[in-house]
């Protein structure tokens, strides 16, 4: 197994994620302004089609990553499956835009709701079963603060979902990718 080409993969998923998100946060801040979060970028046309390539480009570079790690031993395996569901419910945010009608909206929160608890589980395992050092652990609690913000925001508290959003993923990111170097090191 070539395990820089999976981290290289990682940092690819991450960098294709945010860059295009970039694009779109720069064509307008309304998905900041009206504490709609990130999915606004991705119910208007000219927003639309950078957020949905950042999903997609993200996605493919996830599942090469899996596709060179090999699934010869257990933790490989596991890492594997856990990368692949990532990948199904990342791209459940793009294809259910909340406001299209009911159905929509409602399967946008529980996809919205499965990648959050699934992230942060995914997070949580590789803090505390594979590998521990000082920034991975800053990088869960830093996920943890961006998720409160989140939700605080969700709830009407404070108006910050998209920062609040947009800190969780990037945190979740930079997790995933120092776990999987250190743990890809370790074998």
């Amino acid at each position: 197994m070539q395990n820089h080409k999976v981290v290289n993969y990682l940092i690819y998923a991450q960098l294709s994620f945010f860059l295009l998100l970039a694009v779109a946060i720069n064509m307008t801040t309304a998905g900041f302004q009206n504490n709609h979060g990130l999915s606004f970028y991705g119910e208007h046309l000219p927003t639309a089609i950078p957020f949905i390539l950042g999903f997609v480009i993200c996605d493919f570079f996830l599942l090469r990553a899996c596709s060179v790690l090999a699934e010869d031993r257990p933790l490989y395996k596991n890492l594997s499956l856990l990368i692949k569901i990532l990948a199904v419910l990342l791209i459940l945010i793009p294809l259910t835009p909340d406001n299209l009608n009911s159905f929509f909206n409602w399967s946008h929160i529980i996809a919205s709701t499965a990648l959050f608890l699934f992230e942060l589980s995914f997070a949580t395992w590789l803090t505390a079963r594979w590998y521990r050092d000082k920034l991975i652990l800053l990088l869960l609690g830093a996920q943890l603060l961006a998720s409160i913000l989140a939700m605080l925001s969700q709830f009407g508290i404070v108006a910050y979902l998209s920062e609040g959003i947009l800190f969780f993923q990037f945190f979740f990111g930079m997790l995933l990718i120092r776990s999987f170097s250190r743990l890809l090191q370790t074998g």
